[in-house]
């Protein structure tokens, strides 16, 4: 077995406003959330991370609340505990640090999680929808112009909870081996003219949550009816499921860790 002694391994919580970066993914020439934690850790470091993982990948416009990363630096050539401080100090780096954690040197960001939060907002009606866009604030909202009923998406809603073959719901280049996934919640809530979409499951298909808050607001505006989301996954293919939704609604809110990790914050 490999050796690993020689490295301090980090788990870093962290959350970000997607609008300013080009997804997570780190790429050349472009703001990345991925780059930008890099270059955190860097700066703490005084030397770039290795091995560095992210728990969910989001794409451009997405924002996330929590995502998890991993990385390690030789324990030789670094205070991990300054580190895991600095890392915590606030910067205009459009990054907010929540926790730092030392972990295991095997601790991989995407072997940690038992399943992800996430949380899409529509702004519905015509004057609710000018309103939100009037303020700015509908950089984390898609805004629509029909007036959208909760109850029929919520009926649809529960027709989508459990394990299924979710290729219908399923974005192009998607390299997941399986299309089998379990969504464990999938509430539909309003407050005003704001529609909330919460899904919490397992893992998820490229563009699924997108994909699937497209065809909830297809039944919410009396495009599709409710009882028709068995047909859709039967169909099992995507042009079944119709609209996707834009990515700036869309926000990653937690990482789910599995017992154990994390317990112990520095």
């Amino acid at each position: 077995m490999k050796d690993l002694s020689h490295r301090a391994a980090l788990l870093v919580r962290f959350g970000y406003d997607g609008g300013r970066f080009y997804g997570l993914q780190p790429q050349p020439g472009l703001p990345s959330a991925g780059g930008a934690l890099i270059d955190r850790l860097t700066a703490a470091a005084g030397r770039p991370p290795r091995g560095m993982a992210f728990a969910a990948r989001t794409d451009r416009g997405v924002h996330a609340t929590r995502n998890i990363a991993t990385c390690w630096f030789p324990v030789a050539e670094v205070d991990v505990d300054a580190v895991s401080q600095a890392l915590l100090l606030e910067r205009d780096d459009g990054l907010i640090v929540h926790d730092v954690w030392r972990v295991t040197p095997t601790t991989h960001a995407r072997n940690v999680s038992s399943g992800k939060h996430y949380r899409y907002v529509v702004v519905d009606g015509a004057d609710a929808a000018a309103a939100d866009v009037a303020t700015g604030d509908h950089s984390q909202a898609w805004a629509v112009v029909p007036t959208l009923d909760v109850d029929a998406m919520a009926r649809a809603a529960a027709d989508l909870l459990g394990t299924h073959d979710f290729s219908a719901v399923r974005g192009g280049g998607c390299s997941a081996g399986t299309p089998v996934k379990t969504i464990t919640r999938l509430d539909v809530s309003r407050v005003g003219a704001r529609v909330t979409i919460d899904v919490e499951g397992d893992a998820f298909l490229r563009h699924m949550v997108r994909n699937l808050v497209g065809l909830l607001v297809e039944v919410g505006s009396g495009w599709r009816d409710p009882t028709t989301m068995p047909a859709v996954l039967a169909a099992a293919h995507r042009q079944a499921a119709g609209l996707m939704a834009p990515a700036g609604g869309l926000s990653l809110v937690d990482v789910l860790l599995l017992p154990g990790v994390g317990e112990r914050p520095q």
